[in-house]
């Protein structure tokens, strides 16, 4: 009886390590790739989030040229002076996520997963100008994050 059982626990261990991690990840910053508007935009845009094990999810969008590292500088919850930081709660579910996030002129709604390989592809509808869409985030681990 013990051989059995211990055959059957040897026999899952290579699915367990084969599983890759679908939840959040709090040490780092979720990253979309710099978008250009327009043929003539210089600077183009990219999106950050960033999630607490509290539930609460920030984002902020600026322009594309600082890296994860130096957006990470300063871009944290506490910080009040960052004017347009965007601040909501997520919820997961399996592998579905689902959040809102909230600034001074008005609200963005995602909803999405997270896929095995970590990514969040999420649909977003801005209540500020209506704009939809989709986006791609991918982590970034950061270092000593505060």
């Amino acid at each position: 009886m013990t051989t059995i059982i211990l055959s059957l626990l040897i026999s899952f261990l290579p699915l367990k390590q084969n599983e890759k991690n679908t939840s959040i990840k709090f040490n780092g910053l979720y990253v979309i790739k710099c978008t250009y508007e327009e043929e003539d935009d210089e600077e183009g845009e990219q999106e950050y989030l960033r999630f607490y094990p509290n539930g609460k999810v920030i984002s902020v969008a600026t322009d594309c040229e600082g890296t994860a590292v130096e957006i990470s500088k300063w871009f944290y919850i506490d910080n009040k002076k960052i004017e347009y930081l965007n601040i909501g709660d997520y919820k997961i579910e399996g592998r579905k996520i689902t959040f809102a996030t909230t600034s001074k002129v008005g609200t963005v709604k995602y909803s999405g997963e997270i896929t095995r390989d970590g990514l969040l592809k999420l649909k977003f509808r801005s209540l500020i100008n209506g704009e939809k869409g989709h986006e791609e985030f991918n982590f970034v681990e950061i270092a000593d994050l505060k």
